[in-house]
């Protein structure tokens, strides 16, 4: 992987920000200034939020960064300023953005009614970098040469007043985030032009696909989220799950408490699974690995819980185990369907030697290929995504070995790369990693190709 971009050997500690900790804008006429001296300025503006998910119900911003050269770093409350977001989205909506890792601010940014016509993400060009260490801070050592405190992601933001720490901390995250972005093109630039590869045009790719696929509001997982759904059969289970999901975020939202807090997804999911001991379960305080529903006192393992159950809670909680026990089998759901539909694919060596053969012989090609060109594999396509090919590239080829269309494939090759493009599109690969992958998974899938393929891999 990348070493210091720069040879830098010594950093400096970055302690404050270098035009001092601005003021908090905290009123809608503070917001209004924000907006004006924004749009004085000049290029992209930096863009970071912090979130408080782990203490209210959902991830939306409570105090959002932004900084552009020319206007200096501002610090926008928006949990006090309702109109914040209708207020800086004339000027913020019509110019290209700056971000680190933006998948995590782009629904909160979304919320507040906010996008940009151009986005750009610092994590994502160090990863196309090959950078061991892609946090924030790691990539302002690499490059830059600064370093900066990162203790402060966790705490409560939601928490008022902020303490000027917390502020200072929050500005700090956009104080270099433009010069970072510049640092890394000019990287990325070079790298390109030494190799032959256009590691910029792989970096458009993926910010686009970002911005396309994370600029929609905050969203409440449903039940059929719910971590380990999949093992459910029974529909009253999962009719169970439904209810009880849905009653814990009406009460989380009420609250403005994460649903984890009022009861754990896995307390859900165990008694979905076996849904007529469920009211007993939420009785007796089981479930969870025998720690309970409740949350109060300390489990098996010794770690403190949550506060106690409210009998309220409780009672709602029973009463939506009674209606999933009784409502009428008519209505109720289906197994939420995996996006896979392949059989769990540690069994494919024995039961499906075809499909474990091309998902073994397609990792270790992906695997060669990331080592090739300094990336890690993810970033080529995820191991989900290379089981899902293999399988349904199996599946093509059976339908070829069946003689449903075998003796008119003229051109294997052309077949086998067609299949395979579909296939990487299927799973949202981008046109450079399908550019990369296909010549890569081609002599792989030839392998396996019941007509004739002496010219598959010739080239």
């Amino acid at each position: 992987m990348e070493n210091t971009a720069d040879n830098l050997t010594d950093t400096r500690y970055l302690a404050s920000p270098r035009e001092g900790l601005p003021p908090l804008a905290d009123t809608s006429d503070a917001v209004v200034d924000v907006a004006e001296v924004l749009a004085t300025g000049s290029g992209p503006v930096a863009v970071d939020t912090e979130r408080a998910s782990g203490f209210r119900f959902d991830d939306r911003a409570w105090l959002v960064q932004l900084r552009r050269a020319g206007a200096g770093t501002h610090l926008v409350d928006p949990a006090v300023v309702p109109d914040a977001g209708e207020l800086l989205a004339p000027v913020l909506n019509d110019l290209p953005w700056v971000l680190h890792a933006a998948h995590t601010d782009l629904p909160a940014l979304t919320t507040l009614g906010w996008h940009t016509p151009l986005l750009h993400d610092t994590q994502i060009a160090g990863r196309l970098l090959g950078f061991g260490q892609i946090g924030l801070a790691g990539m302002l050592e690499e490059l830059l040469g600064v370093t900066v405190a990162k203790d402060k992601g966790r705490e409560d933001w939601s928490a008022r007043p902020l303490p000027a720490d917390m502020l200072t901390y929050a500005a700090l995250d956009v104080e270099l985030l433009v010069e970072l972005l510049a640092t890394a093109m000019s990287r990325l630039r070079r790298r390109s032009e030494a190799e032959g590869l256009d590691r910029v045009g792989w970096y458009r790719q993926e910010c686009d696909h970002v911005s396309a696929d994370w600029s929609r509001p905050v969203q409440v997982p449903d039940w059929t989220r719910l971590r380990g759904i999949g093992a459910v059969r029974d529909p009253r289970g999962l009719e169970m799950a439904r209810r009880l999901t849905d009653i814990r975020t009406e009460v989380a939202r009420r609250r403005d408490t994460p649903p984890e807090k009022v009861l754990r997804s896995s307390v859900i999911v165990d008694m979905a699974r076996a849904p007529y001991q469920a009211e007993d379960m939420l009785r007796s305080g089981r479930g969870d690995s025998g720690r309970g529903v409740r949350h109060g006192g300390r489990g098996r393992s010794g770690g403190r819980q949550g506060p106690q159950m409210s009998r309220e809670l409780q009672a709602r909680l029973v009463a939506g185990v009674r209606d999933a026990l009784s409502v009428d089998a008519a209505v109720l759901p289906d197994r939420p369907r995996s996006p896979r539909g392949r059989p769990d694919h540690r069994t494919w060596a024995k039961d499906y030697p075809v499909a474990g053969r091309l998902a073994s012989g397609f990792r270790t090609a992906v695997d060669d290929l990331a080592e090739r060109l300094d990336l890690h594999p993810s970033e080529l396509v995820v191991s989900a995504s290379v089981r899902s090919v293999a399988w349904d590239a199996a599946q093509l080829l059976e339908t070829l070995d069946a003689g449903q269309a075998s003796g008119y494939v003229e051109d294997p090759v052309g077949w086998a790369e067609d299949a395979l493009g579909s296939l990487l599109t299927a799973q949202d690969a981008r046109a450079w990693q399908s550019d990369l992958l296909i010549p890569a998974l081609l002599p792989v899938i030839a392998e396996e190709m019941p007509c004739p393929v002496e010219d598959a891999t010739d080239d």
